[in-house]
């Protein structure tokens, strides 16, 4: 393992951030599927083989990854909170068996 996958790593993971922005579910969902098996990959040679300058750089790449990471939670935050805004989730109002009003 080297640079060059993490390298795709961090390019995956912009493309997610990318999808997320523009609401397309089914490039997040592949993007999501191709990240994950990059990491397996990660996970099953590891990063303790690799040299200290690489090991270094990984390090670089993932803290980038992380504030990615964030940004594309903040992304679906807002999709979700615009989502319960425009349509609130809401039950029926029904009485219950001791006559009180449930629901919203």
């Amino acid at each position: 393992m080297n640079k060059t996958v993490f390298d795709q790593l961090y390019r995956i993971v912009e493309e997610q951030l990318s999808a997320a922005r523009k609401l397309d579910g089914e490039a997040l969902n592949q993007l999501t599927q191709e990240r994950s098996s990059i990491q397996d990959q990660i996970t099953l040679t590891g990063i303790i083989g690799l040299s200290p300058e690489d090991r270094s750089y990984a390090h670089d790449v993932l803290l980038k990854i992380k504030v990615l990471d964030n940004r594309i939670r903040t992304c679906a935050q807002l999709v979700l909170d615009s989502l319960s805004n425009v349509m609130p989730v809401t039950a029926p109002l029904v009485y219950n068996a001791r006559g009180y009003l449930r629901g919203h």
